[in-house]
């Protein structure tokens, strides 16, 4: 699997249907950059003043206590939050001028994987990763090929036909990964991916993780744990809880 370079085609690739919202700058791809960003739910303001530039093949790591906000912070790059002040870009698009209905389209652009796995427990491992992109109201050329290539990538080729009960708690995180990745994005977010899983699963899951980055993705990703931030993480960023 290799990640793309640089926008082309349609979304999740980019394309003609982006102008107006994307940055303007091919080189944008893969790169996250928030300059005075302020987000949160209702009246409440999670993060104030936020400025971040992650450049393309970085892997940071994001720490912080409980109710800090690492989780609001993704679901911002995932285009779920929107920014209150500020200017958000991520993966070349201005998320501050983003239209609501290219929302959808634009978390297509991207990778995310959470804590539970949520995969159909009625179909294999490949099918679970090839069902999203047979779905996507876009056109990706060779589905199969690429959900191949993902399972391989996360070290599954040999569990494609296996069900999510045939499979331990890291393989299913595995395919979620595998699932994540398969049209090929640039940026894979993901909020505490290993919290439900014992050290041998989530040394697997981490290997998964560190092979997407290997092939020049970006990899943001939340979390507790202390080791895998100094394994793993290229930068650290830390966040407090606002005072009250």
């Amino acid at each position: 699997m290799i990640v793309p370079s640089s926008a082309h085609g349609d979304p999740p690739c980019g394309g003609s249907a982006w102008q107006g919202e994307r940055a303007g700058d091919a080189d944008g791809r893969g790169k996250i950059q928030l300059s005075d960003v302020s987000v949160g739910y209702g009246d409440d303001t999670i993060l104030a003043n936020v400025s971040l530039d992650v450049e393309r093949g970085e892997f940071l790591c994001v720490e912080g206590p409980s109710g800090a906000g690492k989780t609001t912070l993704l679901r911002l790059l995932y285009g779920s939050l929107p920014p209150r002040s500020g200017v958000a870009v991520v993966d070349g698009v201005d998320l501050s001028s983003l239209r609501p209905r290219r929302v959808s389209r634009f978390r297509r652009r991207l990778g995310c994987v959470f804590q539970s796995y949520e995969l159909l427990a009625h179909l294999t491992a490949r099918q679970n990763v090839l069902l999203p992109l047979q779905l996507a109201q876009i056109a990706i050329d060779d589905p199969d090929r690429r959900a191949n290539d993902a399972l391989e990538m996360v070290g599954l080729s040999d569990k494609s036909d296996s069900v999510p009960g045939e499979l331990s708690g890291g393989q299913q995180q595995r395919v979620a990964i595998a699932r994540a990745i398969a049209h090929e994005p640039a940026i894979l977010l993901a909020d505490e991916p290993t919290g439900n899983l014992d050290v041998v699963s989530t040394a697997e899951v981490m290997q998964a993780f560190a092979a997407f980055h290997e092939e020049g993705g970006t990899v943001v990703m939340a979390t507790h744990d202390e080791s895998l931030r100094d394994r793993y993480a290229r930068r650290v960023m830390r966040i407090e809880p606002r005072a009250a």
